[in-house]
């Protein structure tokens, strides 16, 4: 007799309490949406270029085949943590035609995703890589003959483009010689197997793909920088979106300086300021309140950090001298940014 699998995720969501599953459908819902920018068709159009490499035929008087087409190239989406970049990719895969299914490794979509784990050899990437495929791996390999196995079974399972997220795993805190090897196996997942790549990480990135001019010349490279205090008209507009569609008012004036607050705790990354807003609703959708205020986001603010009210950038009256920071980044003290003249008289 087959049982069905024990679903632990359902039953966890049934047993929530009724203020916490208000704050489950407000964050479901608002997770849904995506605020795009002007970064959204710069990356589109390098990945459409990518795309139309991938297809080119290397004989050109033959017709278009996996067999027939020209050595992969890549592309380099770097920018610090929390701005948005894998959100970005998402988007733009599933709203593909041809990639649909893009996250199944059995669906017919060209696009093998994975994620680097951390830390992460060389030895592990290609047993993710190998594992996601539902390669079976039944004993330890070393990681030339990993990659040996790699190319031959994304070209068989017709996966002619390969994205790996967090690629900085992949580099940090490595010695510049096993970094080299990293840079020719990519090169001969490009060269021999004709695999196109989109690595996506933070800035070290950078430094890596320049240790060889080769790797480096066929990588495009496409930055998510952070946000300046021009953009807090950007950062206006996310919030008035996100509070508009959970329902709710804002309350804020010019002197709360509010969108400058939240581009600081959010270290001046998009992707960071979206979550913090969509916590912050939720939380003041879990109180039972139909205004978000700026006390809603120090309150998560204080949830996460632990810091006392004076650490609070949302509460102090000289926020913009408190250093925020992750486990991983940080925003040092920058000064007041420019006011927004966004939203006058809304309240």
């Amino acid at each position: 007799m087959t049982h069905k699998p024990f679903n632990a995720v359902a039953r966890l969501r049934e047993a929530l309490p009724p203020e916490f599953s208000a704050q489950y459908n407000t964050i479901k819902t608002l997770r849904t949406k995506f605020l795009r920018t002007n970064r959204e068709p710069m990356l589109a159009q390098e990945i459409n270029l990518l795309i139309n490499n991938a297809v080119q035929c290397r004989d050109t008087s033959l017709p278009p085949s996996l067999e027939n087409r020209v050595e992969g190239r890549g592309i380099a989406l770097v920018g610090p943590t929390g701005v948005g970049k894998t959100t970005s990719l998402n988007d733009f895969f599933k709203n593909h035609a041809v990639f649909s299914g893009y996250r199944e490794p059995a669906s017919m979509s060209p696009l093998l995703w994975i994620s680097a784990p951390s830390p992460c050899t060389l030895i592990q990437l290609g047993r993710r890589i190998l594992i996601k495929s539902g390669y079976p791996l039944e004993r330890e390999l070393p990681a030339h003959r990993l990659f040996e196995l790699v190319g031959p079974r994304l070209n068989a399972m017709g996966k002619i483009v390969l994205c790996i997220e967090e690629f900085q795993h992949v580099v940090h805190n490595v010695p510049e010689k096993d970094q080299q090897t990293v840079a020719d196996t990519l090169k001969n997942l490009m060269e021999t197997e004709r695999i196109s790549l989109i690595l996506s990480g933070v800035e070290t990135l950078i430094p890596f793909l320049a240790l060889d001019p080769q790797l480096d010349r066929r990588m495009t490279k496409v930055y998510f920088h952070r946000l300046t205090s021009e953009d807090l008209e950007l950062i206006a507009d996310m919030v008035h979106t996100y509070v508009e569609e959970a329902g709710l008012q804002i309350a804020y004036s010019d002197s709360d300086a509010l969108f400058a607050r939240l581009t600081h705790a959010s270290l001046y990354a998009l992707g960071l300021s979206i979550e913090n807003t969509i916590s912050a609703i939720a939380y003041c959708k879990g109180k039972g309140d139909a205004t978000l205020t700026r006390e809603h986001y120090a309150a998560i603010y204080a949830a996460k950090s632990g810091k006392a009210a004076s650490e609070n950038p949302f509460l102090a009256e000289r926020w913009h001298e408190i250093v925020c920071k992750t486990s991983v980044e940080e925003a040092n003290a920058a000064g007041p940014a420019s006011a927004t003249a966004r939203g006058k008289g809304r309240k």
